[in-house]
């Protein structure tokens, strides 16, 4: 506990998850896990009427960070804390490399990640770098975020 009594800021990203633990606390604090299609969208199309960072309203790029990977958190020993590598596309940061995200999007027993990892190359933080995994998969380098509506 801090000095006045309240816990500590946690700052790292949350892994170790299965598939259906992530799913179980987005439910459980109001929301759901990202469809492919939502998380591909808000991670490389520009959707901000007034973008910063350089980035233009509608256009499509191939990193979460914009033309070129440099600002991710890839080939590493380990995840950073969060929001701590370069703010990427709509604002967002952590979309492309840091940790696997869960998506919503199953096919037999297992789920689909997007995103890449710190244990991964830049490679994998493109659209065509998604990967299914087990559902009942977890490790140190795959996470998740909630999406609400």
């Amino acid at each position: 506990m801090s000095p006045q009594g309240s816990p500590p800021k946690v700052t790292e990203p949350a892994v170790h998850v299965t598939w259906g633990e992530a799913l179980a606390f987005c439910q459980h604090m109001g929301g759901r896990l990202p469809t492919r299609d939502e998380w591909a969208l808000a991670a490389y199309s520009e959707q901000r009427a007034d973008p910063t960072d350089g980035f233009e309203t509608g256009r499509t790029y191939l990193y979460p960070v914009g033309d070129e990977p440099e600002g991710m958190n890839n080939n590493r020993s380990n995840h950073v804390d969060v929001a701590t590598t370069k703010r990427g596309v709509n604002g967002l940061f952590d979309m492309g490399a840091n940790v696997w995200e869960w998506l919503a999007d199953q096919r037999d027993d297992d789920a689909l990640t997007a995103g890449g990892s710190w244990w991964y190359g830049p490679s994998a933080t493109r659209a065509q770098g998604m990967q299914w995994k087990p559902s009942e998969f977890y490790a140190v380098y795959v996470g998740f975020r909630c999406a609400y509506d």
